[in-house]
């Protein structure tokens, strides 16, 4: 697409315009004011990316307040000085960004390609449109050649102020992210690992142009919010914080309303597993394997997600769970026919963790723990650090909580799962 034209002895912004948007004008021709190339192809390529940005969050935008705006960004755009030698390199990056597809309009191929080579699953897939919609509120879209550092930092600063869930908050209703991002009020913001799982989602996808050659360089590569370590983020859980939480009368009356609210807190303490894969528990889920009563984390069913390959895996009942009649809570849904344990859970974007995750965050501030490193995901870090306190090999603990075993032994060779072993070691979860 070539944006700009020469009359005369001018040069004139001459872009196309879209057509479902406007059917009846498809071109838009500016004077620029400009006599020299190189000159007008900067101005140019700056006045498409504003437009595109502006009509990307005002589709309705009409001609005459189009042009209105560009002749505005025009006339504010100072003017580059541009040396006569070498005279190649200015034309040459903006004739690459005006011959470049935009970012829109690649991330289109992106998710068609992705979704017909089965590369996510539906979870995954809502995750990586999230982000690049995220990318288009709050820098809009541009040339993908147009996208360089100065773009890639401005997305990374935009991130880390975006609220959290913004599309829940009544606060926020009627307001577009960049309209909260720019407002300069006082909110919970998303965490470092949330705009870095953001960052690394649109890193892929501009690998992903790289490699097909949109672009000749990636410069969200290592773009990342400093963060502490995994370990600092949470904390395992002590003692007396165990004491209280798993408090059966406290948890009774919790669950008066959601039987989930007993459950949840009893399995993430003797399985480790992660919230979500407890949530989306099926009552075939529930199993006897090599005589021992027994419950699959998989992803087989819809509605089901895990975190990558090694989550799937099969994890003995703690003999305590037994003995509080989990399966008869289990079996007691399969009777109402109910395909999940926990029925009353509703996903939000994709996800059943959402209102448990918020309930137990005032829950164990009712019980006295307000220390923000201790969470739900704290009761997968001290059951890790039970079993190695107790002297359980480290093969057999990956295994048990679906972390991948990178040792040739225990990682390629043996596919039977150790349930026996399991067992034996579930013995050392009080």
């Amino acid at each position: 697409m070539a944006y700009i034209i020469k009359r005369g002895a001018l040069y004139y912004l001459n872009l196309k315009l879209p057509k479902h948007l406007f059917p009846r004008c498809t071109t838009l021709r500016l004077s620029l004011n400009i006599r020299h190339r190189q000159s007008a192809l900067f101005i140019a390529t700056s006045l498409v990316q504003r437009l595109h940005h502006h009509l990307s969050e005002h589709p309705l935008t009409d001609l005459q307040t189009l042009r209105a705006l560009c002749s505005q960004w025009r006339d504010s755009t100072p003017t580059p000085t541009i040396p006569t030698t070498p005279r190649t390199t200015a034309a040459v990056s903006a004739k690459r960004n005006s011959d470049s597809p935009t970012l829109a309009a690649l991330s289109k191929l992106y998710i068609e390609e992705g979704k017909r080579g089965g590369t996510w699953r539906q979870v995954s897939t809502e995750e990586v449109e999230r982000a690049l919609s995220d990318l288009f509120e709050l820098v809009g879209d541009m040339p993908a050649q147009a996208f360089d550092a100065h773009q890639a930092r401005l997305l990374k600063e935009r991130l880390s102020l975006c609220p959290q869930y913004f599309g829940l908050r009544p606060e926020f209703k009627g307001k577009t992210l960049r309209q909260v991002v720019d407002s300069g009020s006082s909110y919970k913001t998303i965490t470092a690992v949330t705009v870095n799982n953001r960052l690394r989602k649109l890193t892929a996808f501009l690998n992903w142009c790289k490699t097909n050659g949109y672009v000749t360089d990636n410069p969200l590569t290592g773009m990342k919010v400093m963060t502490g370590s995994a370990k600092e983020a949470r904390l395992s859980f002590e003692r007396h914080d165990l004491n209280a939480l798993l408090n059966h009368e406290a948890l009774r009356r919790e669950a008066r309303k959601h039987p989930w609210r007993y459950w949840l807190p009893l399995l993430g303490r003797t399985t480790g597993a992660r919230l979500e894969e407890l949530c989306q528990l099926r009552v075939d889920d529930f199993i006897e394997q090599q005589g021992i009563q027994c419950i699959r984390i998989d992803d087989s069913r819809e509605g089901q997600n895990l975190k990558n390959a090694s989550s799937r895996r099969v994890l003995p009942l703690h003999t305590a769970l037994l003995d509080l009649c989990l399966l008869q809570h289990v079996e007691s849904m399969r009777v109402t026919g109910a395909d999940r344990v926990f029925p009353d859970l509703e996903a939000v974007r994709g996800k059943l963790g959402h209102a448990p995750s918020k309930w137990f965050g005032r829950y164990k501030a009712k019980m006295g723990i307000t220390d923000p490193r201790k969470t739900f995901h704290s009761f997968r870090h001290t059951f890790i650090d039970d079993l190695r306190e107790a002297g359980v090999q480290d093969s057999l603990i990956k295994r048990m909580v679906g972390h991948e075993d990178s040792s040739v032994t225990f990682g390629i060779y043996g596919s039977r799962t150790p349930i026996k072993a399991m067992a034996e070691a579930l013995r050392h979860i009080e």
